[in-house]
């Protein structure tokens, strides 16, 4: 039995001319599906590519005959699937309002920008970290919402007026948007300060950095992001040493003292607070039957509250004022009269810069051996006393110290008569 032919069907289609002559025979295949072959000449050979569809095979042979008219080479022809791939592609670029030419250009630059990054990870990062999302703030009116802020805490009306003073002189040199305030900008605003020392610098970074800090918790600056301020350099402190004031020193001091100025240098020497936190204190956080003075949290430095041990002689000196009320400080000027103290009781050299309180730590080490326990008391750690407060001083100097008691006759007759009285208006 004879195998049964193709059937040809009318219909054959030329496309070009010349060498570039390309035919389309259809067919309809033995299964009964239609084949359209299209045939050409090429390199010396007779070349066929067959398709189902008449207008794929119409158009594939288009491309042939324009290749051969051309000269290009083998291969070049695009396909049905290059064709749904491309109107793909175009139906992708056009919900976003672009050509696809203008696409592929853009997505190359991109590509070359980022290098190894891939661009979704760089598209995000940028998303994160955009400034002009951020709330407009200039510097100085963060600085004002900060101080004012601090008003609102309660915090001390010294450490307002300091943060106040800082970052008015900070805003004057550094203005603009927070947001844009770069590292460098702050660090040269830093070491700009020439009259300063290296203490004073770090105070002032200090306060522009609880700035800055304020300004992430408001949204003004990106909050997963260490802020400028932050990543600024601090300035390195030379190591200097103490002075602290001898058991003999001490008493000339408190019985030389006025009523108004003795009880900081008591409280001070033998409880180690600090001038600061005392003159917060009110004669009602002594407490006199528990045996220690309560600070409370807002009225610390550290914000933490902290119970300091009464000592013997400590409630001694201030005896007179155990049934007093109301701050414990009544001056502000505390100063001046420290420093007409320690002319009055010929220490030499004058008033000692926190000599009152190096003393206490010194002594107090001494007598405990207990440094960690020091620590809690005076609200330092550990480190700081080792590295800053710790003066050698023996265990004999130490009992001498808070054996330190007032005279038989106390308080004597004339003690509130030694504060210069103010001259009367005219």
């Amino acid at each position: 039995m004879e195998p049964k032919k193709r059937r040809k069907t009318k219909g054959t289609v030329i496309i070009g001319r010349g060498a570039a002559t390309v035919r389309i025979y259809p067919i309809i295949r033995k299964n009964g599906y239609p084949q359209n072959t299209v045939c050409w000449k090429e390199g010396g050979r007779r070349r066929m590519r067959c398709f189902a569809c008449m207008d794929e095979a119409k158009m594939v042979a288009q491309q042939i005959s324009v290749r051969l008219t051309n000269g290009w080479s083998l291969g070049d022809e695009v396909t049905r699937r290059d064709i749904e791939i491309l109107r793909y592609c175009e139906g992708i670029v056009r919900k976003h309002g672009v050509e696809l030419v203008a696409a592929i250009e853009e997505w190359a630059s991109a590509r070359k920008t980022a290098g190894p990054i891939p661009l979704a990870d760089a598209v995000r990062y940028y998303a994160a970290n955009r400034s002009d999302l951020l709330p407009a703030k200039t510097v100085a009116q963060v600085a004002e919402e900060f101080v004012e802020s601090l008003r609102c805490k309660g915090v001390s009306a010294g450490y307002v007026s300091n943060s106040k003073l800082h970052l008015k002189g900070f805003s004057a040199k550094v203005s603009g948007e927070i947001a844009d305030v770069t590292v460098a900008a702050v660090n040269g605003y830093l070491a700009g300060l020439k009259t300063l020392g290296p203490v004073s610098k770090n105070g002032i970074r200090r306060t522009i950095v609880t700035m800055f800090g304020f300004a992430k918790r408001q949204g003004y600056l990106n909050p997963d992001r260490k802020t400028a301020a932050e990543q600024t350099e601090t300035f390195k402190q030379q190591d200097t040493e103490i002075e602290i004031f001898t058991p003999e020193e001490m008493g000339r001091l408190l019985v030389t003292a006025h009523a108004r100025i003795l009880p900081l240098l008591a409280i001070g020497a033998f409880a180690g607070i600090r001038s600061a936190e005392i003159h917060r204190l009110h004669w009602e956080d002594i407490k006199w039957d528990r045996g220690h003075i309560e600070i409370a949290g807002k009225k610390a430095k550290t914000a933490a509250r902290r119970l300091v041990p009464l000592p013997e002689n400590l409630k001694a000196w201030l005896m007179p004022w155990r049934e007093a009320t109301g701050p414990i400080v009544p001056i502000s000027d505390t100063a001046g009269a420290l420093g007409d103290v320690a002319v009055k009781a010929k220490i030499p050299g004058g008033w000692r810069q926190n000599g009152l309180r190096h003393s206490f730590i010194s002594y107090r080490v001494a007598e405990t051996g207990d440094v960690p326990r020091t620590a809690l008391e005076a609200g330092n750690s550990p480190r700081m006393i080792f590295r800053h407060y710790r003066e050698i001083v023996t265990e004999g100097d130490a009992k001498a110290w808070f054996s330190i008691m007032p005279p038989e006759v106390w308080p004597p007759a004339d003690w509130r008569l030694r504060f210069p009285k103010k001259p009367k208006a005219a």
